[in-house]
């Protein structure tokens, strides 16, 4: 069971995840600069390249951590050390995301939205653990044996 969590449901749930933000991320950068208006806000060129640039490292984050769950050869090339550290940044990167997700749904009235925070709460709690896991299990394996005595 925890082999299909690991190798099964978090690189899915991961690619999931790039997959809606590379849509809305499309979406949102298809949308002309009228949209604005509506709101009456008008964002700076500083502020629109930092969330394009923090979407991208998200989504690179995200993709790179599908495959070393999710791919047996990518994790056997990529060093222990990278392969703990890109997922320690990708599990604490997960609880940021629940985190936000949660108190968006609890500052919200109760309705659609709510449900899409608990969805995101769940997916983001499993690919934390998962990835708690493994850094815990990179760690382990890198450790030196006890002598003997």
């Amino acid at each position: 069971m925890k082999r299909l969590l690991i190798h099964g449901v978090a690189p899915v749930l991961l690619c999931l995840r790039v997959a809606y933000l590379g849509f809305f991320g499309l979406l949102f950068a298809q949308s002309g600069p009228g949209t604005a208006e509506i709101d009456h806000t008008d964002p700076s060129p500083v502020a629109h390249a930092l969330f394009n640039g923090l979407l991208l490292a998200f989504v690179l984050l995200a993709a790179g951590g599908a495959a070393l769950l999710g791919s047996e050869s990518v994790r056997a090339r990529v060093p222990g050390g990278v392969r703990a550290v890109w997922l320690a940044v990708l599990g604490g990167t997960e609880v940021v995301v629940a985190v936000s997700f949660a108190t968006t749904a609890l500052r919200e009235s109760l309705g659609p939205d709510s449900l899409v925070a608990v969805v995101a709460v769940a997916a983001c709690a499993v690919i934390a653990l998962v990835c708690a896991r493994e850094v815990r299990g990179t760690l382990r394996a890198a450790r030196p044996a006890p002598p003997l005595a």
